[in-house]
């Protein structure tokens, strides 16, 4: 019990040290700049994931349209 008592602390702790293991390792084995393409596809995909689970579809059509809305 004192395993996962320590785990449900410090959860958060866990998890980041987890991913900075995770992209060191990707870093040394993959390169720098495709470890950071992964970072902001994986983030990219969050972004819309999240926008499509609020909003639907129309979330989506409407952050596209408020970007390339004409100026005059």
């Amino acid at each position: 019990m004192a395993f996962i008592d320590f785990v449900k602390k410090n959860k958060w702790c866990i998890t980041l040290v987890a991913i900075g293991v995770i992209t060191v390792l990707l870093i040394f084995t993959i390169n720098f700049w495709r470890t950071l393409l992964i970072g902001v596809v994986v983030a990219l995909c969050i972004f819309f994931g999240r926008m499509l689970d609020k909003n639907g579809k129309e979330g989506v059509k409407g952050f596209f349209d408020a970007l390339f809305k004409k100026r005059q």
